[in-house]
């Protein structure tokens, strides 16, 4: 266990997939590379989430007559606006993320192993990391497995394609609702048409993935510095002794001696100031990201809301019924990885006093004692990740969206019969 060293780049997952969204600059000095990346994210930034995202709400006039063709468009439209918003959101406010993911890998916020209470922080930071990209993997192939559902039949059907052969026809509309600057009318321009829509659908999935994800990780990185902090409080003794070469206590046996003294105070110091860090980003991050959340909250309530009625509509027997259903699993999961790992760094955070109380106060002086009860006081006050600063990201908040999606559902429903 003493050889496992800390990560050392716990968003390499998420750098990656907001690369591909051109969102997130290669490292390299290289200046043609540059110079083409740049190119490459100026055109899907005005290509896909400025034009695009405009042809599909223009598609609104040509799907207002039909109520369940209008929801879709609207649901998705809207999913594609957020995704868009995301994309300028990150412009703005990117290298503030970039400081609090910079401050939370700090090495300043290391510590030593601790045998006797079996406390390896390098061992935490990789189970953390490990979670991280395995959420980060997998809501990132249920946005494709949502996208390839919905393209493979029609990709068949136009291959499949004889013309006077009623059996083997092209499908009546494309997967999602957008303008298009052509007629589908043959097998090779609603190919040319699957391939145009693609293009963007597929780039809206790595900018949604990625910054949700990136936000995601970000509460799953302060979880795991409060998880280390807990640890470094409960061994504080066990680790200060280990740097210790005179006698443990005065001749009497009362107290703590001079040199472990001063080791346990710094010890205490640093592992304060480490726990003030952590509520620091977590106030920055609260002021930068709270709208944000605040509308994926509620853009998502009227997803979940559609995406219950197409379900309800769609014949369980067609294609299109499998791809509905796949998008209202990535939908939920994307909301539920908000409120989960919001939930967590609450639920840690509240738990802190209880760790504090087990560092082996009784013969430490009164500096180590003061600074232990301050930081007990300020460990009883809730730390919570909000949307919009009134809607904690709790799992009490997302079983209160999913009621509330199907409180709407019921209504459309009811006044649609």
């Amino acid at each position: 266990m003493s050889s496992v060293p800390y990560v050392e780049d716990f968003f390499v997952v998420n750098r990656w997939i907001l690369r591909c969204a051109g969102l997130w600059r290669p490292e390299t000095k290289n200046k043609t590379i540059q110079l083409l990346y740049t190119g490459y994210a100026t055109g899907i930034f005005l290509f896909v989430n400025v034009f695009f995202t405009f042809t599909e709400f223009l598609s609104l006039i040509y799907t207002y007559n039909n109520e369940y063709d209008l929801i879709k468009n609207v649901s998705f439209a809207l999913t594609h606006l957020m995704g868009a918003v995301k994309v300028i959101f990150f412009y703005f406010q990117g290298n503030n993320l970039i400081k609090i993911m910079t401050t939370l890998e700090s090495a300043e916020l290391h510590y030593e192993n601790s045998f006797e209470r079996e406390f390896f922080p390098g061992l935490i930071s990789r189970t953390y990391k490990k979670e991280g990209i395995k959420y980060t993997l997998l809501f990132f192939m249920l946005a494709h497995a949502t996208l390839i559902s919905s393209y493979i039949p029609p990709t068949i059907a136009a291959l499949q394609y004889e013309e006077g052969n009623p059996r083997k026809t092209l499908p009546e509309k494309l997967p999602y609702y957008s303008w298009m600057p052509f007629r589908c009318a043959t097998s090779t321009t609603y190919l040319i048409a699957l391939g145009y829509q693609a293009i963007p659908m597929f780039s809206y999935a790595y900018s949604i993935v990625g910054m949700d994800t990136l936000f995601m990780n970000i509460m799953n990185c302060i979880g795991m510095n409060l998880d280390i902090i807990q640890g470094a409080f409960a061994t504080l003794r066990e680790r200060s002794v280990e740097k210790t070469t005179g006698p443990l206590l005065t001749p009497d046996g009362l107290y703590n001696s001079q040199d472990l003294k001063i080791i346990l105070n710094q010890e205490m110091k640093k592992v304060c100031r480490h726990l003030q860090t952590v509520y620091k980003v977590c106030e920055d991050l609260e002021n930068i990201h709270t709208f944000l959340t605040l509308s994926q909250t509620t853009a998502t309530l009227f997803i979940l809301c559609s995406c219950l009625y197409l379900v309800s509509t769609t014949p369980a027997s067609s294609k299109q019924f499998l791809a509905e259903i796949v998008y209202m699993i990535a939908m939920g999961f994307q909301l539920i990885l908000y409120c989960w790992f919001g939930n967590e760094v609450t639920l840690k955070a509240d738990n802190m006093p209880f760790y504090i109380w087990q560092c082996d106060w009784i013969t430490a002086d009164s500096e180590f004692k003061r600074a232990m009860i301050f930081t007990m006081v300020r460990a009883k006050r809730p730390l919570r990740l909000t949307a919009g600063k009134f809607a904690p990201l709790t799992l009490g908040t997302f079983i209160a969206i999913i009621k509330a999606s199907y409180s709407f559902y019921t209504v459309i429903k009811n006044t649609s019969d």
